[in-house]
């Protein structure tokens, strides 16, 4: 009996492995059953002939029973030559049983391949998810295609451990956060199990992955694999941050984050350090993280006291490093709040934090429905380019509620809502957070133009 693997959630991108996954994404795992290999194929009198590397005809009950004469294998070629179902007519008794089937059967010559047992009935694979700390997280059981392949997607299991939650500290200054609960380092354990019977369980702890709050659009090169956002020992190639801004904002006084993956290859200690220059992009200041061994994580940054930044400063400068350089380099603008702001914050599809400030204006109003008060601010933001545009929209989700699960909680008596999508916070000058729904709204914007507004409306929390 043979299990093999033959595809896990990784890829290579410049010589380097990237086990980092989206979890919003399928992260899947291939195995084919192999119960027995084929050592040889021959032509007898024009009906296929094989020989296998046991002897079929001492097979016990727990193995699936003998094959005798009338039992039907399934027979795969590693040239693909033979991919069927044939019938036995003829088995030898032997240390390597020689099978012939049916007249017609052969095809053309081939080498190496393997057959699977039909009488192994209700044949099954058992997948048990486990993260790095070896506790299962959830089992679930897989039935192959006719050719013993099989397609293990352990996503939703995974994406059911992570929390879309902040719950950063932004007031401690220059600081970098492991963010655990945003993402987990999980191996599978894996048994192939039939009527009355089973093999004993591999243990792939050998092979760990990541999967991370997050997801990656159809057409990725690299699929759900978050492979261009993961800094690796080489820094080949630079990883991008975790934000879908390309050149994101920063507003006095307020806090600021910015997140990345790190490669569990990454030996070196490694962290972020950050610069200030002014407009002319004239170096004022420097500042660092000591760095410390930070393989295999999800790092959140925040920058020291927005109150501390340089007064001429106009442009911060991130980046991740190690020995050398690991990341690219983030340039961020540097702005002055208005006097009534409101500051949002939500994880974006990427798993990274993402930030902004509404201060063209606002509108507010009291919900009241069902015996409940909830105030609802509609936010604008306008002269937003159109990568600013596209980032903001990630706050408009599909904003469903989900169904109570008990008849007798009912909304007038449990008072939370989860929704569909990332979790948004509206936040002030020290890091204080609120968390708050958005209202999905129609969004617009004028093609031949190179600047766009948008409008997001938010509620907030009941007032009692």
């Amino acid at each position: 009996m043979s299990l093999t693997v033959t595809q896990r959630p990784s890829t290579t991108i410049s010589g380097n492995t990237s086990k980092w996954n989206a979890a919003k994404n399928p992260i899947v795992y291939k195995m084919t059953r192999k119960d027995y290999n084929i050592t040889a194929v021959a032509n007898s009198g024009g009906a296929l002939q094989i020989t296998v590397n046991t002897n079929l005809t001492t097979l016990t009950t727990a193995q699936g029973g003998p094959v005798v004469i009338g039992s039907k294998l399934w027979v795969v070629t590693d040239n693909g030559v033979y991919n069927a179902l044939y019938t036995v007519v003829t088995v030898t008794n032997a240390a390597n049983s020689v099978v012939t089937f049916g007249a017609s059967t052969y095809t053309s010559a081939a080498t190496t391949g393997y057959v699977n047992l039909m009488q192994r009935t209700n044949y099954r694979v058992s997948v048990g998810i486990y993260n790095a700390a070896n506790t299962l997280l959830q089992t679930l059981a897989y039935s192959p295609d006719k050719s013993g392949n099989i397609i293990v997607d352990v996503a939703t299991p995974l994406l059911n451990t992570l929390s879309v939650d902040n719950v950063a500290d932004y007031v401690a200054g220059f600081i970098t956060n492991d963010e655990t609960t945003a993402y987990v380092k999980f191996y599978i354990r894996y048994s192939e199990l039939w009527t009355s019977s089973a093999e004993s369980e591999t243990n792939d702890t050998a092979n760990q992955f990541f999967a991370i709050y997050g997801a990656r659009q159809i057409g990725e090169l690299y699929g759900g694999n978050m492979a261009e956002y993961v800094n690796y020992e080489n820094g080949t190639p630079p990883a991008k941050f975790l934000t879908k801004f390309s050149r994101p904002s920063i507003w006095r006084g307020y806090p600021f984050s910015i997140s990345t993956l790190t490669s569990d290859n990454v030996s070196t200690n490694s962290s972020f350090t950050v610069g200030y220059f002014d407009l002319n992009l004239t170096f004022i200041s420097s500042a660092f993280v000591t760095k410390v061994a930070n393989a295999g994580k999800l790092l959140r940054f925040s920058p020291e006291d927005q109150l501390a930044i340089p007064s001429n400063a106009s442009i911060l400068r991130v980046a991740y490093e190690g020995s050398a350089t690991l990341s690219e380099l983030l340039f961020c603008d540097i702005k002055d709040p208005c006097s009534n702001p409101v500051f949002l914050w939500w994880r974006n599809s990427l798993g990274g934090d993402a930030f902004w400030m509404f201060d063209f204006n606002q509108n507010y109003s009291y919900r009241y429905d069902n015996g409940r008060k909830a105030e609802r601010f509609v936010l604008f933001a306008s002269n937003l380019t159109d990568n600013e545009f596209d980032a903001i929209s990630e706050l408009n989700t599909l904003g469903e509620v989900y169904d109570v699960a008990f008849t007798e909680l009912t909304t007038s008596v449990n008072k939370s809502q989860a929704r569909i999508g990332a979790q948004v916070y509206m936040m002030d000058a020290t890091g204080k957070k609120t968390g708050v729904i958005v209202i999905p709204t129609e969004v617009s914007t004028k093609t031949k133009f190179s600047r766009n507004k948008i409008q997001i409306t938010i509620e907030l929390p009941e007032i009692y």
